[in-house]
């Protein structure tokens, strides 16, 4: 018996989801180190970053982390995590959406929102959306937020609180 094969040779696949992706570029596994006058000051981390050509905007999908430093110790000073984000590679404004969380790593205070929004070249992290900030067993929650990158002055709009005395 004579048996001949007529396939030819196997095809790579491809996930669907990629296929419909219109990036340039995808980037599996993304660390950026962003650095201002030769030091660093912060670092992002993402799953995966969709890169357009036209573009200064980096897409961030899964697991997004921004790390920013002290610039005297270059030590951490604060991170905020989402499940994704944008980031413009020109002015390194991050923003971070889908359950976005802040912790102010000098004092432990932490920070919810549905997206937190990082200004670098105005000093500020914000929130236009319902905000909760953690600070130990007291609870303070609000309309929005804003905070200089020092986290010296964090103002809760509409503020309500729940347990004792909350500094700011």
């Amino acid at each position: 018996l004579l048996v001949a094969c007529t396939e030819g040779p196997p095809r790579m696949v491809v996930d669907p989801d990629l296929v419909a992706m219109e990036a340039d570029y995808i980037i599996f596994g993304l660390t950026n180190n962003v650095t201002r006058a030769g030091v660093r000051e912060f670092v992002v981390e993402a799953d995966t970053a969709l890169i357009f050509q036209d573009s200064t905007i980096v897409l961030l999908r899964g697991n997004v982390t921004l790390t920013s430093f002290n610039e005297d110790l270059g030590t951490e000073k604060a991170v905020v995590t989402s499940e994704r984000g944008r980031l413009d590679s020109s002015t390194n404004e991050m923003l971070a959406e889908g359950n976005a969380v802040l912790l102010i790593r000098a004092d432990g205070r932490r920070i919810e929102s549905y997206e937190l929004r990082y200004t670098p070249d105005f000093d500020q992290i914000l929130s236009d959306s319902a905000t909760v900030m953690y600070d130990g067993d007291d609870v303070v929650e609000g309309t929005s937020f804003t905070s200089d990158l020092s986290f010296e002055r964090v103002v809760i709009r509409n503020a309500r609180t729940r347990g004792g005395a909350v500094r700011f």
